[in-house]
């Protein structure tokens, strides 16, 4: 009987759901559970936003989970994604509920009612401190605490100012001051009442037409002196006399009232076409439309065109919740900030954006990087290029150059130079890549440092390793041609290394070295001084374009030091 191989014994365990070692003991299939592949995905990939909330459903719908468990897979998912208000709503509402769900020991509740109450709050606090400008998010805290926990009003009234505080100025904060309205209503308290109106009508809601006719009916109600205080009165008081028509006084206060409402009108009149291109004023992974973008900046060219700085402010954060993907509305912010008020609350920007909403990008590291060099904070600099190069892009070649660049500029060439070599060493796989650090390391070394031979060798080495570069051949010409000290120099040096790009043997493509050898037979006439020279270089020239069947005509692209062709006229003035 002949004796199964070990890939036999794979096969056949494979299809019984077993498997086996080499030597055809059988061992126990260990399949990750649904709960183990889902964490290891957003390991994987922390922004993998569908997996996030696969993970989130599962861990919540299966009455096994640990407690533990949950909590830290909402910590991790709002540390990647903090504006989202509902998943902060969700965990609040998680805990809450836990005095209501037996351990799985069957010891008791997992939390008492008070545990429960408290972590509830501490989480929605998290929340408002994570997403402040969000009508939305402190709509979900104060209503939690009204209408689930029945807090006593001296308990919400602190919460409600916080959050008119941080966004009562948000067209689309009705319900938010609708709240506050209630509360005082319950509590009978009509001065604070009167004084949340007056306020609600310097704000620009969408709907203050509404809040107006609700204060006309309140101001029905009440009396005078709820409306206006007794020096309020006086100051009303027409001829500066001490007592005054009720009647009067009362249609006084209200034309006040109005005043300052018809004013916020017209301010949201002025603004009414921006809000309406807003497609969404709450965070999501999907990119924002091309259309509301541009809606947005023009929304911001308005207001900083107003020079209303707190507006600008306004806008910009609430922008920043649908747009906090987009790094040109953080650099916008940035640069907003320093103009109006300075490095710090610039600073506080750019710290938002590398620590929170944008730290895998290695772009707004480098932007920041630079912003800080440009206030002499060296040292934060360096250490932000540290950030990208050993953490968040340790292969990016722009990162390198970067740093490169930096050392250069505070005079540090040796530190520049050992960064352009690791540089080179992490991009060796990459030949354009390759070839792109090698210009910028050559250029440092010739006109930074004035050391011809060193930049040389570095030309010399990466042809050696990437022929198939034109760019970098075409720079090592542009380098001789000037590095040479005389004419004869440079001709010959230059001929050289034309001659070596031309070989048969080089990885150039045959559209790339037609292109080199128009270039050549130009560079010679001139800069030869021999026209027999010229004649003959023309000879070869045309016996290669015999020999390789190559009759294209070749037009200059001289900026990019591309290859062209006819075509590519045909393309442009078709």
């Amino acid at each position: 009987m002949e004796t199964p191989s070990a890939g036999d014994i794979a096969a056949a365990n494979a299809s019984n759901g077993t498997n086996a070692d080499a030597a055809g003991a059988p061992t126990v299939a260990t399949d990750k559970t649904p709960l183990e592949k889902l964490q290891e995905t957003v390991e994987k990939n922390p922004l993998d936003f569908n997996s996030w909330v696969s993970l989130l459903a599962h861990v919540q719908s299966e009455t096994t989970t640990p407690r533990e468990t949950v909590e830290a897979t909402y910590d991790q998912f709002l540390e990647e994604f903090p504006l989202c208000f509902g998943y902060w709503n969700k965990y609040a509402q998680y805990e809450y509920s836990l005095s209501s769900k037996t351990a799985l020991d069957g010891s008791g509740p997992l939390a008492d009612s008070k545990e429960a109450k408290n972590n509830a709050r501490e989480v929605y606090e998290r929340g408002v401190v994570a997403v402040k400008h969000s009508v939305d998010m402190w709509m979900k805290y104060c209503e939690f605490l009204i209408h689930t926990l029945h807090c006593p009003v001296d308990e919400t009234r602190p919460i409600l100012e916080r959050a008119v505080a941080a966004c009562g100025a948000d067209p689309l904060a009705g319900p938010l001051w609708e709240l506050y309205i209630q509360l005082e209503t319950v509590n009978n308290d009509m001065p604070r009442l009167n004084q949340v109106f007056k306020r609600i009508m310097h704000q620009p809601l969408r709907n203050l037409e509404e809040f107006w006719e609700k204060y006309n009916q309140y101001v029905l109600a009440q009396q005078l002196q709820t409306l206006a205080t007794l020096e309020e009165q006086k100051a009303l008081a027409s001829d500066g006399e001490e007592i005054m028509d009720e009647g009067l006084l009362r249609v006084k206060i209200v034309n006040t009232v109005e005043a300052v409402k018809n004013k916020s009108i017209e301010t949201v009149y002025h603004r009414q076409a921006f809000e309406a291109g807003i497609d969404r004023s709450y965070f999501h992974v999907t990119p924002v439309s091309e259309a509301a973008l541009k809606n947005w900046h023009s929304y911001l060219d308005f207001e900083e065109a107003a020079n209303d700085d707190s507006r600008c402010e306004i806008l910009y954060e609430r922008c920043l919740i649908s747009c906090a993907n987009y790094e040109e509305i953080w650099l916008r912010y940035v640069a907003w900030n320093e103009k109006v008020r300075g490095f710090e609350a610039a600073d506080a920007v750019f710290q938002r954006a590398v620590t929170i909403f944008l730290k895998y990008r290695a772009s707004i590291y480098l932007e920041y990087a630079a912003f800080l060099e440009s206030h002499n904070k060296l040292q934060k600099a360096q250490d932000t290029y540290m950030k990208v190069l050993s953490d968040v892009a340790p292969k990016l070649a722009e990162a390198f150059l970067h740093y490169c660049n930096f050392e250069r500029r505070r005079g540090d060439a040796e530190t520049a130079k050992t960064w352009y070599e690791r540089g080179l060493e992490t991009v060796e796989s990459q030949p354009e890549v390759y070839a792109y650090v090698t210009v910028s390391y050559t250029a440092f070394l010739f006109k930074s440092m004035g050391d011809v031979a060193s930049a040389r060798a570095v030309f010399e080495r990466a042809v050696q390793k990437i022929d198939a570069s034109v760019l970098l051949w075409l720079n090592f010409i542009h380098f001789e041609i000037n590095a040479g000290d005389t004419n004869v120099e440079i001709v010959s040096r230059v001929s050289h290394v034309y001659e070596r790009a031309l070989e048969d043997n080089c990885s150039l493509t045959m559209d790339e070295k037609n292109d080199l050898w128009f270039q050549y037979v130009e560079f010679m006439e001139n800069y030869g001084d021999n026209v027999a020279k010229v004649r003959e270089l023309r000879s070869k020239e045309m016996a290669w374009k015999l020999k390789n069947a190559q009759h294209r005509e070749r037009l200059i692209k001289v900026l990019n030091f591309e290859p062209s062709s006819t075509s590519d006229y045909n393309e442009v003035f078709a």
